[in-house]
């Protein structure tokens, strides 16, 4: 289990968050739980009348890894969609489609 995986679920906890950023970092809800009872047996985190809540320790922790959360490369920001994308043709090539396949 990363570093990364780890205070991103620490930063989730912090804020309250949705467990859709984890899942969109590709974070199974089996590692979720793995992480989450890993994090309670190192005392990081702790459960209070059925809330989960950061100890000092964690916060320590996670303070010192907020950098792994900010993804500070630009390119990856907005990432690209090639399912779309066409394949260029020669300059001077013609499209004729298939007669059979028109509707009009």
């Amino acid at each position: 289990m990363t570093k990364r995986k780890e205070t991103l679920i620490l930063n989730m906890i912090e804020n309250s968050g949705n467990i859709r950023r984890l899942l969109r970092e590709d974070i199974s809800y089996r590692e979720i739980t793995e992480i989450t009872n890993k994090l309670v047996e190192v005392e990081l985190i702790k459960y209070d009348n059925k809330r989960i809540l950061l100890t000092h320790k964690g916060k320590q922790v996670l303070a010192k890894n907020n950098h792994l959360i900010k993804e500070t490369n630009k390119e990856n920001w907005i990432k690209p969609e090639n399912e779309s994308r066409v394949k260029k043709y020669e300059r001077n090539f013609i499209y004729l489609p298939n007669q059979t396949e028109l509707d009009f």
